[in-house]
């Protein structure tokens, strides 16, 4: 894990295939404003920032191209919060930021929507621990 957190990822939430809802973890698509840095492929635990609302949001992110589905070989960020989706409302045209705290795996092609519903329940139960680590309780100082 690093010490300093990268900058955040910036964008709007846009629309995506809907996938994320369907399997039980909705998502927030990202479109990264142009020039943000982003992390590697995988998947990460970090924060969601509302703009709007100063809002922040305990989230495990995905960035990739979701192979597991083979429907795109375009980069895709989808940030999955874990507070209800009541609480979190809709985030559609909202501009965010997404602060990364630590890679949880590389990306990886699943045999079975199963099996890629198994590992989104451990990618989301890793991605709570690193948030409540120190490193995760610095970066979220930094966001007070």
């Amino acid at each position: 894990m690093a010490d300093a957190p990268t900058p955040p990822l910036v964008g709007t939430v846009v629309h995506g295939a809907g996938r994320g809802r369907g399997l039980g973890f909705p998502t927030a698509n990202v479109s990264p404003d142009p020039g943000t840095p982003a992390p590697p492929s995988g998947i990460h635990s970090g924060w969601l920032v509302r703009r709007t609302t100063g809002a922040v949001h305990r989230a495990t992110i995905s960035v990739g191209t979701n192979p597991t589905f083979c429907d795109t070989t375009e980069v895709h960020t989808e940030v999955y919060c874990h507070d209800p989706s009541d609480e979190v409302g809709d985030l559609y045209g909202e501009r965010v930021e997404v602060w990364f705290v630590a890679r949880v795996r590389a990306t990886a092609t699943f045999a079975s929507v199963a099996e890629l519903v198994l590992a989104a329940r451990e990618d989301i139960r890793r991605s709570e621990a690193l948030l409540d680590s120190e490193h995760g309780r610095r970066v979220l100082a930094l966001l007070s």
